[in-house]
């Protein structure tokens, strides 16, 4: 305190992949967030969401929305009903046309967090998914979207990095936000029980049956794997008896 030598912004910058240049867009108008660091991101249609972040001292839980076709901000969004905690560290992935989900972070508390939300852009509302892992917190991770809707949530750590360094996770962590295609599941389904459709297998149409071989080759390498872990745990089981 004293002597500041830097300090968080709110300026909006512009990456323009084609050019590969950097710009600078006139906001013009409406009231931005806070300045702030270790906040969250993301992008429907043609407005840019922001979530959280950490403003000097505190951590917030607040939503912004920029209008990426008139660059103005729509200030701090009232939102009605239960909303997520303040946090920073966390990943916000947009899923389908007018849903965001949230997840992880750390808290006002230092406590990593493993929490999952969805907010509704049409209802304007949060809600919290109750079926997530409690023990598989994570921040300074990234997220993005799969084709069936799913969140992949990377890397990242456990722990806060501030304090201790030993946190560091290299594990997926898969989150379904709706439901598979009728598509999905009925690969899946065959990819499992390939055994007992054999003869059937080699009836499909070309373009079906090749994503089929590529499901039953995911199956076996999945049960090679759950195979062999189990077959771990039994002679660990075995040395400690």
């Amino acid at each position: 305190e004293g002597q500041i030598f830097w300090g968080w912004h709110n300026d909006v910058h512009v990456f323009d992949t084609t050019t590969q240049t950097w710009s600078q867009p006139a906001i013009r108008g409406g009231d931005p967030p806070q300045p702030r660091a270790a906040h969250t991101c993301a992008v429907l249609g043609n407005k840019g969401y922001i979530f959280g972040g950490r403003v000097l001292q505190t951590r917030m839980n607040d939503l912004h929305c920029l209008n990426l076709d008139t660059w103005t901000w729509s200030g701090r969004i009232n939102i009605s009903g239960e909303k997520p905690k303040d946090r920073s560290w966390h990943t916000l992935t947009p899923i389908g046309d007018d849903r965001l989900f949230l997840f992880g972070g750390l808290s006002s508390d230092n406590v990593p967090l493993s929490d999952g939300w969805v907010h509704s852009i049409t209802t304007n509302g949060w809600k919290q998914l109750t079926h997530l892992p409690k023990s598989r917190p994570r921040l300074w991770h990234t997220a993005c979207l799969g084709k069936e809707g799913e969140v992949m949530v990377f890397g990242g750590s456990k722990d806060d990095l501030h304090f201790m360094d030993t946190g560091h996770c290299s594990d997926l962590l898969i989150f379904q936000t709706q439901p598979y295609s009728l598509l999905r599941l009925c690969l899946d389904c065959i990819g499992k029980n390939a055994a007992l459709l054999k003869t059937q297998i080699p009836c499909l149409p070309s373009k079906l049956l090749q994503q089929v071989l590529k499901k039953i080759t995911f199956w076996a390498a999945v049960s090679h794997r759950q195979e062999k872990k189990a077959e771990t745990e039994r002679q660990s089981q075995l040395n400690t008896t």
